[in-house]
């Protein structure tokens, strides 16, 4: 418990109290004026007729704060009239906790989440008709399924099945790339990426998502450089490892997915990895740059690039 929901929790008790109070305050001077003028109730004597109205005006009070309480605050109506719905709901989280635990503890994570699990996309053309998006998306995911059940039933997970709304779900999404304004500018890009980690023995779920088929580096750019001090012990090959994960940080600020921004290729080092290491052992300071490779689009599946390293000018 925090100090925050110690103040809060504090605060409402004190609340209560002074509430409980004022309806004491209340009932007792009802009941007071009530034996003071000798009023009597059914031929009950004057006496009891005061405790019995001091207890109703009471009771009447106390059920007046409730009701307007349950009509002003959802928590409180929530509290009143779900709470046992909650408790099971609460129950039924922590069993399902409990079960993740154990499988991570315990299990053979299969597929992680947001793990490609589709080796090939799909590409909607940019300004396509709806009755194109949704056949495209629909040949796709009927591909996808294929594609799925026949590969990762034998690494230990249950096969896919299709949900009963199967066909609302792809209008949907089909929708949702016109409602983004992507199809009427640049192409749309399809893939298939796991929604949850999947552990051995789990059933197959998956996504289908897009991704706005969009230059991210065009050919020969300068991605990323290092600056690494010669005669100082550095690794080339760890360098080189430092330069892709740089790369593959700035492909993810420039929104493209992380199974894409995390596949980066070195397709070329110039010069070679031995000149590189023996350059690094000489006096002097050296740049270690990415260059893209080619223009790359979401659609390549990955990062291909070039690295070079050059002494750095004085």
């Amino acid at each position: 418990m925090n100090f925050i929901e110690f103040v809060r929790g504090a605060g409402n008790v004190l609340l209560v109290m002074a509430i409980a109070g004022g309806v004491a305050y209340v009932g007792d001077r009802v009941g007071h004026q009530v034996g003071r003028k000798r009023l009597t109730l059914f031929n009950i004597r004057p006496r009891y007729t005061s405790t019995i109205i001091a207890i109703g005006t009471g009771m009447t009070i106390a059920l007046v704060v409730t009701l307007v309480a349950i009509f002003a605050s959802q928590q409180v109506k929530t509290a009143f009239f779900k709470l046992s719905s909650i408790n099971a709901q609460i129950d039924d989280l922590q069993a399902r906790q409990r079960e993740l635990e154990k499988k991570v503890e315990n299990g053979h994570l299969v597929v992680a989440n947001d793990t490609l699990m589709v080796p090939y996309a799909r590409i909607i053309k940019k300004n396509a008709t709806f009755g194109e998006r949704v056949a495209t998306i629909r040949d796709y995911y009927q591909s996808a399924v294929r594609y799925i059940n026949s590969t990762y039933t034998g690494l230990g997970l249950k096969p896919y099945v299709s949900p009963p709304d199967v066909d609302k779900q792809l209008n949907d999404l089909a929708n949702r790339i016109e409602a983004g304004e992507q199809i009427e500018q640049v192409d749309v890009m399809l893939s298939v990426t796991s929604d949850q980690n999947l552990f051995e023995g789990d059933q197959i779920h998956f996504e289908i998502s897009t991704t706005p088929d969009v230059k991210t580096f065009a050919k020969d750019d300068r991605i990323y450089t290092i600056q690494i001090p010669g005669q100082s012990g550095a690794q080339a090959s760890i360098a080189i490892s430092e330069l892709q994960r740089a790369v593959s940080a700035i492909a993810r600020q420039k929104r493209m997915p992380s199974f894409l921004a995390d596949s980066v290729t070195t397709l070329e080092l110039l010069p070679g990895l031995p000149t590189m290491q023996q350059m690094l052992g000489k006096r002097g300071s050296y740049l270690l740059t990415a260059y893209a490779a080619e223009d790359v689009y979401p659609h390549l599946g990955g990062i291909p690039i070039v690295v070079a390293l050059v002494p750095q000018p004085r």
